[in-house]
């Protein structure tokens, strides 16, 4: 039996396999003294149905209702059922283990596009590259699907085969390449150094393979003379108390690290074993950090290991357990609550940060708009082209003030534009070169300082100073 946050028997499946699967009659004294009343009913009213309705019934689905029914009567967001379809997709997810071919991927302009594909991967072996756009999945055009439903159509059972077929920049015909499905295991962590003795951790959830890497991630550091890490843990919606707990071990000192409250206020005291490593340390926060990252963001606080920078945490401070329920599917119950060490109930709350710190909103621009209906060259006049020209003035190529003229001047810029993309420089602007022009745009748009990162860093860039003057 798989658990998010922690594993400990509880009576209810029992509940449900007795109330389904045996025949209570046999065990019953004769006045039936021994099966509770409800237990009874239940069994009588699934019998009636089961008798009375004047369709085909599958007991099985009767059964599946039922055990539905129940979870939802709780009212809680965070439990739910299953289906064992539904439930083998769940257990992916947490324990960061399936079937398939290693890439991540997304869905861009209503196709699916691949982002990044993993080391040593089966997508890796076959050629795959980022950008790729995935348009084909075993013979199906997948053209308008969510990355979701891809995704599932394109993990499988290892040693299987997928087809996929790839448009990729440059070749006119779909490429189609058959890829054996291997088991994937999920790398959560991205960590790098950011600058000489700082480095940063990423950790996008808790699953079975994060304490793992952590390990590798600090060992690298250490051998590499960083003084100071920034963690950053903004959108990371949890996953495992365990793994969350054998990360904060690299970070917090001997004590509590989470106290997990059971019914009849039951406590289970997870504990720090060794002292931290000698890191300066930094921890972003914000309100998609929930849950698991909420474990180690208020361990961190609680114990003054680290400063907590960015914005107020999501507040989920409850525990889940699964329960794997056979050809039933499964539930996801909570089954604890839990609190900081200091005591403190951050559910529905979150965990405010040392230092708050909003993030900067992406640049508004506008533009002439371009229709895009001609080609444009030196000598072109128009709206057009001072649409062009605001957009080369922006991405700091065109050094004069948009006049709408294609002089030598935007000609030139054109032709820089396309040297930087790998383009054919031909100082002429056609439907591809607005394409690849917008799309830089946006980039730079989107992209905006990341406020949180640069006080994190100045935090640690003064605290190492501080040591040095020492």
């Amino acid at each position: 039996m798989k658990s998010i946050l922690h594993k400990r028997l509880i009576p209810l499946i029992l509940l449900i396999f007795f109330l389904f699967t045996f025949n209570f009659s046999a065990y019953a004294q004769e006045d039936g003294s021994n099966i509770p009343p409800e237990i009874e009913f239940l069994k009588q009213l699934t019998d009636f149905i089961e008798n009375s309705y004047p369709y085909d019934v599958n007991r099985l689905d009767i059964i599946k209702g039922a055990i539905k029914g129940m979870v939802e009567s709780l009212n809680d967001p965070y439990s739910e059922y299953f289906t064992p379809k539904d439930l083998k997709d769940f257990e992916d997810t947490t324990t960061g283990v399936f079937g398939g071919i290693g890439v991540v991927i997304t869905s861009k302009d209503n196709i699916i596009t691949v982002v990044t594909v993993l080391d040593n991967s089966p997508a890796m072996k076959a050629g795959l590259k980022p950008n790729d756009k995935i348009v084909e999945i075993d013979g199906k055009d997948v053209r308008g699907l969510s990355s979701s439903e891809a995704s599932k159509m394109i993990r499988g059972k290892e040693g299987t085969t997928v087809r996929l077929g790839i448009m990729r920049e440059g070749q006119k015909d779909i490429i189609r390449v058959n890829i054996t499905r291997e088991i994937i295991k999920v790398n959560p962590i991205e960590y790098k150094i950011l600058e000489e003795g700082i480095g940063y951790i990423k950790i996008s959830e808790f699953n079975e393979n994060t304490s793992e890497n952590i390990a590798k991630a600090i060992e690298y550091f250490k051998k590499s003379n960083v003084k100071g890490i920034v963690l950053d843990l903004r959108n990371n919606p949890g996953g495992l108390l365990d793994e969350a707990v054998e990360v904060a071990k690299f970070f917090v000192p001997k004590g509590p690290i989470v106290k997990v409250i059971y019914k009849n206020d039951t406590e289970e005291v997870y504990e720090s074993d060794r002292e931290p490593e000698n890191f300066d340390l930094a921890v972003l926060v914000n309100g998609g950090s929930a849950s698991a990252s909420e474990i180690l963001a208020g361990a961190i606080k609680d114990t003054g290991a680290g400063l907590i920078i960015g914005e107020k945490t999501f507040g989920k401070a409850t525990v889940q357990r699964v329960i794997d329920l056979g050809e039933l599917g499964g539930i996801k119950l909570t089954v604890a609550r839990y609190v900081t060490p200091n005591g403190t109930d951050i559910n529905k709350l979150g965990i405010k940060p040392d230092i708050e710190v909003k993030p900067e909103e992406g640049k508004k621009v506008d533009f002439t708009p371009i229709k895009g209906d001609k080609v444009l060259k030196k000598g072109s006049i128009g709206l057009d082209v001072l649409g062009l020209q605001e957009r080369l003035a922006f991405l700091n190529l065109l050094p004069t003030k948009a006049d709408g003229i294609f002089g030598p001047k935007t000609k030139k810029a054109v032709e820089a534009f396309q040297k930087m993309k790998g383009l054919k420089v031909t100082g002429i602007v056609d439907s591809n070169f607005l394409k690849q022009l917008q799309a830089a745009v946006e980039e730079k748009i989107s992209k905006k300082e990341d406020a949180q990162l640069k006080r994190a860093l100045e935090i640690i860039r003064a605290k190492i100073k501080m040591k040095k003057a020492a």
